[in-house]
C-alpha cells in the first residue's frame, strides 16, 4: 500500500513539473556573440524615429566588463541596449524589429554575449569538445556560463527554452596581420560552429555572421578573414561551406565616422548607428528560410 502511495506522488509530483514547463510553451531563443561591433557602436541618441524595437521580446546579458545595458546583467528583462555602455547598442535592436516576420513564435529571447577586441582563436576558444573545458578561452567560457545561466532562469519561470540561431560578427581582432590567426579563420570559425552546436544539442542551428572591415579598410590580413568569412558560408561551394552558416553582406553599411556628431571621425572599422540597426535587420532576414 505504501508503495502504491509513493508512486501516486511521484507521478503527481511529475505532472506537476510538466504543467509547470507548460505554462508559457515553448520560448524561441537566439545567441549573440562576438566583439566590438556586436556589443555594438551604435548610439542610442542617435537612433531614429523609425528605428523601433520590440520590447516584449526578452534580453538576458553577461555583465561587466562585457556589456552594460544600465540594469542588472545575468537577469531576463524587456529588450533593450547592451553594449559597453548603455548609451550603446548592438544589433540586437535591429534583430528585434524583422524577427517575428519569420519566427511566429508568441515568446521571444535573446541571449548576449560579446566582449570587444577579443579573437576567435584564443579567447573565443571552445575545445576540442564540451568536455575540453581546460582549453576553452575565456570568452568562450563566460558566453557558456551566461547561456546556461540565461536557459535555466527561462525554465524556472515556466517557458521550454528552444534555441533557434545565433548571430555572430567577429573577426577585426584576427585579421591584425597575416599570422595562424588570419590563415586559419575558416578552420577556426567552422569548429566554432561546429561546437556550438554540439554544446547545446542544435546540429542544424542557423548561424549568421556578417563581413568585417568594410571598404575602405584593405590589407592582405583583413582580405584573409573575409574569404574565410565567404568560404565557410553554405553557398560558398568550398570544402569549408557549412549547411546553415549564412554570412550578412555589410559593405554599404554606414561606419562610426560618419555617424552624427560622432566623436570618432577616423573609425572605419566599427559601424555606426544606422548601419548597426540594419546589420541587425539583415541578420533576422537571414532566417526567413
Amino acid at each position: 500500500m505504501n508503495r502504491c502511495i509513493f508512486l501516486m506522488l511521484s507521478l503527481g509530483l511529475i505532472s506537476a513539473q510538466i504543467a509547470f514547463a507548460q505554462k508559457h510553451g515553448k520560448i524561441s531563443v537566439y545567441l549573440i556573440g562576438g566583439q566590438s561591433n556586436a556589443t555594438g557602436q551604435g548610439y542610442m541618441a542617435n537612433m531614429a524615429d523609425t528605428m523601433k524595437f520590440d520590447t516584449t521580446i526578452l534580453l538576458f546579458h553577461s555583465g561587466k566588463p562585457h556589456l552594460n545595458s544600465g540594469k542588472p546583467a545575468l537577469t531576463w528583462m524587456p529588450l533593450r541596449q547592451a553594449s559597453e555602455s548603455a548609451d550603446r547598442f548592438g544589433p540586437e535592436l535591429g534583430f528585434s524589429n524583422k524577427i517575428r516576420l519569420y519566427d511566429h513564435n508568441k515568446h521571444i529571447a535573446i541571449i548576449k554575449h560579446a566582449h570587444s577586441g577579443t579573437n576567435l582563436y584564443n579567447q573565443w576558444n571552445p575545445g576540442k569538445d564540451a568536455a575540453d573545458t581546460a582549453h576553452w578561452g575565456q570568452q568562450f567560457k563566460v558566453f557558456v556560463q551566461t547561456i546556461d545561466s540565461g536557459l535555466n532562469a527561462l525554465r524556472k519561470m515556466g517557458y521550454m527554452p528552444v534555441i533557434k540561431g545565433m548571430l555572430w560578427q567577429q573577426g577585426e581582432n584576427d585579421a591584425i596581420k597575416i599570422d595562424s590567426a588570419s590563415l586559419n579563420y575558416a578552420k577556426n570559425l567552422s569548429h566554432f560552429i561546429s561546437r556550438v552546436r554540439q554544446q547545446y544539442k542544435t546540429p542544424k542551428m542557423p548561424f549568421v555572421y556578417g563581413y568585417v572591415l568594410p571598404p575602405p579598410n584593405t590589407g592582405a590580413d583583413r582580405d584573409l578573414v573575409r574569404k574565410a568569412e565567404h568560404d565557410v558560408d553554405q553557398h560558398s561551394a568550398t570544402p569549408w561551406a557549412i549547411k546553415n552558416a549564412i554570412v550578412v553582406f555589410t559593405d554599404d553599411l554606414s561606419l562610426r565616422a560618419n555617424d552624427k556628431n560622432t566623436k570618432y571621425p577616423k573609425d572605419i572599422i566599427h559601424f555606426g548607428t544606422n548601419g548597426t540597426w540594419v546589420l541587425g535587420i539583415r541578420m533576422a532576414q537571414k532566417f526567413a528560410n
